[in-house]
Parts: C-alpha cells; structure tokens; sequence
C-alpha cells in the first residue's frame, strides 16, 4: 500500500539506493511511478506493507516501509532489491555501488571513490564541515536528522586532526 513519505512514521525502516550519476527529471518521474505502483503490490506473508519510494536530490532513491502492522521479510527485502535492479536496467544506472561517497558541495552531488577520501582530505577539498551522506540510516527520524552530516560527525572524523 502506497502512502507518501512525509506521512509515514518516523520509525519507518528506510533503505538508501546511490545512484552513480543524477537523474534527469523524466528519470525522477519514472521512479516515483514505478515506484508508487512497486509500493501497491509489495507484500511480506501476503501481507500489504505501508511503503513509499521518493527521490532525494535528483539521485538517490528512498524506498520506506512502516512495519508497525507488517513486518518486511527477507522475501520481501529480496522484491525491493529486485525493483531496484529493474529500475539500475530501465534506466541505464547503477544503484547498488557501496564504493563512492556522496558528498554535498555547493547545493551538487560529488561522488568520491572511498579510496580517494584521504587525498581529497589532504589536498583540503574536503574538510571537517564538508557535508557528507550518510546512506545507512535505518529509519526516517534518521533519515532526517542524520542523513546529511558534517564529515566530522561521520564516519570520516577519524581523519581530521
């Protein structure tokens, strides 16, 4: 059962596809399409799931589910990679590349092999108050609060002095 994201719980479980390039805005409007139709059929135990799939930013994907009635399975966990895999081929993307960090410079999305992250800190493009996305939030009070942080508050702090 589709509902849109801002009426969901904000103990709703999310999970956060990259996309290894932006979408176009006919591309947004396709995964918002499919995935409200993808949100209408998806069950766990043939169970409806209270879900919703949003873009962010022109690229990443946002696939949500409210388990306070019904709880996502592995099986059902399974449909929601298979709709991504269906949307990586429909339009030409890879959504399931863990390798770059999204980073947030100047309102743009910069991706950055996680490689290169202590060069780039090094060479001073990115400092401690680079605003740096954090993909593994684990529901939308997260995704909210936590998504988009200040690489000191990341993962990365480890790196500034």
């Amino acid at each position: 059962m589709y509902v849109p994201f801002n009426e969901l719980h904000e103990k709703a479980r999310v999970w956060i596809y990259q996309a290894d390039r932006k979408f176009s805005e006919k591309e947004c409007e396709i995964i918002e399409q499919e995935g409200r139709n993808f949100s209408e059929e998806w069950t766990a135990h043939n169970q409806a799931l209270k879900a919703s799939i949003t873009v962010k930013h022109s690229q990443f994907i946002i696939i949500s589910v409210d388990e306070s009635q019904t709880m996502a399975s592995g099986c059902s966990i399974d449909k929601s990679v298979h709709f991504i895999q269906f949307l990586e081929k429909k339009l030409s993307v890879n959504l399931l590349d863990k390798s770059k960090v999204a980073l947030l410079i100047d309102e743009q999305i910069d991706l950055t092999p996680i490689g290169n992250i202590k060069d780039k800190i090094a060479q001073g493009h990115i400092n401690e108050n680079s605003l740096v996305f954090n993909n593994l939030v684990g529901d939308i009070d997260s995704f909210n609060n936590e998504w988009v942080v200040p690489a000191k508050n990341s993962w990365m702090n480890r790196f500034f002095n």
